[in-house]
């Protein structure tokens, strides 16, 4: 984590929380609801050094940090059905090419980042919606999986808020209150 040090001091205005960055405007509602975790709010950033919204770049909602890895998340107040699956690529490339120059500014040597990618969902509530939902956790959906095979990221999730929450705390060992 040494390197994303100078990242983090460059852009500690953005430091935000899982709620804030999870917040759905249109409907007035937060995805997860945990503001004990810190996370980068990156389509912030992106809306202040992109102030021309014609020419602003897709971006993920938030970036979380973990040793060596930048969880790059998107959430999704929608049904894995519902979400556009070139809008969801869209916000991958764009969002990682302005983060590698953000890094480069930052003199972080980008060799040594993994990048991650994680499309967080609408949790599935009926005995349908779970099922189908149970099929997608062990695969990766909204055509992301070629951005993994070609080696753009390290990794590709694509889950929902209850399946985010559990994997969370397997791999960070640390509870997430979603």
């Amino acid at each position: 984590m040494a390197d994303l040090k100078n990242f983090l001091k460059r852009y500690n205005l953005y430091i935000s929380t899982f709620k804030l960055t999870s917040f759905d405007s249109e409907n007035n509602y937060y995805l997860c609801r945990d503001e004990t975790k810190e996370v980068i709010d990156f389509d912030k950033i992106i809306a202040e050094k992109f102030t021309d919204s014609n020419k602003r770049p897709k971006s993920f909602d938030a970036i979380y940090i973990h040793e060596n890895s930048l969880y790059c998340i998107e959430f999704k107040n929608q049904k894995p059905g519902k979400i556009d699956n070139e809008e969801i690529q869209g916000k991958l490339e764009e969002g990682k090419k302005e983060l590698i120059h953000f890094l480069k500014e930052s003199k972080i040597d980008i060799k040594k980042i993994n990048f991650i990618y994680a499309v967080v969902y609408k949790e599935c509530k009926s005995n349908f919606e779970k099922y189908k939902c149970g099929l997608v956790q062990s695969k990766i959906e909204f055509g992301l999986e070629k951005f993994k095979k070609s080696g753009f990221v390290k990794d590709v999730f694509t889950s929902d808020i209850a399946f985010f929450k559990r994997a969370f705390k397997l791999k960070m060992k640390e509870e997430l209150a979603c």
